[in-house]
């Protein structure tokens, strides 16, 4: 078993792994029964979490990007809230583009999922460019971003996405709400009638935000993952290669004046496996014939539940990655049979956990948390009131109270 770490004077390896599961292809083209199934039985596995990719795709052709939502596709937030009913634990991921998505819609939109699912929402900020072009993508955030937060950002429209959405989310609040009003009494002030009651006190609200994913497909996109994402999704690799990029994304967010441990590394990955080694190869030969070349992944793990279990151990005692995304995508039972057999093996080898550590993503996942709080600035003109003037009422104020005066009709 190999013994190399990622061991950084600041980085220290949680020693186990998490599971993510992404819907192949559009997420929205998949009946939501077969997406009950799957996301139950991956939260019966303690996955951490599931994507829906939010991009629209033609039908017939799930190469073929289309600048429209086809007719009769489901929307992808919709989906993910209805399966945050049927759920308890598992994060929900919106996999959402700069071609597409307004932050102002798209920061409502998974507010209402982090509401709806108890905070267990997230979006994974997909590769910008893909219809109108970079240069007009991002000139078009950029421009909207000047009028707000001044100059625009560098690095693309994904990474103006990212900031636009994070400024929406800062400054935005819910229209103002009031709770009942106790009626304590009337009076009069040059010449002006008012009503005065008592009524809830409407505070500012503490909100972390939806956990923020993002690729590493480039350096330019490495640069934006490490300075702003929570969750890095890597590309397969070696254990040699996953442990060089966790040193590299330990010191990027170092530079970027994070701590060593507040980015999560997430490695694509694909596993076939079966109770023997000779089942699980011709498994793989199968599957690879069934697959174009360029879809096949080489690094795939391949073989017995015990002998993948213990690959994976190597990559969970030296930190080379947080957890493993996978793509289940040909056989209908293929997470189930990593539920049933391979996960009890990492169960069973202390690389896996035997519980949710929380019912949010973000305590799940061991991120920090990143409280905002949304200041919501009212101000009242209170007139000055004689004592007199509300006769016999008595006040008893407290934190939770706030004096309501109103103006009445003449």
């Amino acid at each position: 078993m190999t013994n190399t770490d990622a061991s950084h004077s600041a980085f220290t390896p949680a020693g186990h792994l998490q599971l993510g599961v992404t819907v192949l292809g559009p997420g929205a083209d998949v009946s939501f029964e077969e997406l009950r199934t799957l996301v139950q039985t991956a939260e019966r596995g303690l996955f951490s979490m599931l994507t829906l990719d939010e991009r629209y795709w033609l039908r017939g052709d799930p190469g073929a990007l289309s600048a429209t939502d086809p007719a009769g596709s489901n929307d992808v937030s919709t989906l993910l809230a209805a399966l945050a009913a049927v759920t308890t634990n598992i994060g929900l991921v919106a996999a959402a583009s700069p071609d597409y998505d307004d932050p102002a819609s798209l920061t409502r939109r998974l507010d209402s999922l982090t509401r709806i699912s108890g905070d267990r929402a997230a979006w994974q900020v997909l590769a910008d460019g893909a219809i109108y072009g970079e240069e007009a993508l991002e000139e078009e955030l950029g421009e909207a971003l000047a009028d707000t937060i001044g100059a625009p950002p560098s690095g693309g429209g994904r990474h103006a996405l990212i900031e636009s959405m994070r400024h929406e989310w800062q400054t935005w609040s819910r229209p103002e709400t009031q709770g009942p009003v106790e009626l304590l009494g009337a009076f009069a002030h040059e010449g002006q009638k008012y009503s005065v009651g008592m009524g809830a006190l409407r505070r500012s609200e503490p909100r972390g935000g939806p956990v923020l994913i993002h690729g590493a497909e480039s350096a330019e996109s490495l640069a934006t993952a490490t300075e702003l994402a929570e969750v890095i999704l890597s590309e397969a690799a070696s254990l040699e290669g996953a442990l060089a990029f966790r040193r590299e994304v330990v010191a990027r967010s170092l530079r970027a004046g994070r701590g060593a441990n507040d980015v999560k590394i997430m490695q694509a990955a694909t596993f076939i496996v079966a109770p023997t080694r000779e089942e699980a190869i011709e498994k793989a030969d199968w599957i690879r014939e069934q697959l174009p070349e360029s879809v096949w992944d080489e690094r795939a793990f391949v073989g017995s539940y015990a002998h993948v279990a213990d690959q994976l151990l190597d990559f969970a005692r030296s930190g080379a990655v947080d957890g493993f995304n996978v793509m289940p995508w040909l056989f209908a039972d293929e997470l189930a049979d990593l539920v049933n057999h391979l996960i009890p093996a990492l169960q069973a080898r202390g690389a896996y956990p035997t519980e949710y550590a929380a019912d949010t993503l973000r305590g799940n996942l061991g991120l920090p948390d990143r409280t905002v709080t949304a200041t919501v600035n009212t101000t009242h003109a209170l007139p000055v009131i004689e004592v007199g003037d509300l006769g016999d009422v008595r006040l008893d104020l407290d934190l939770r109270m706030e004096l309501i005066v109103q103006k009445l009709s003449a």
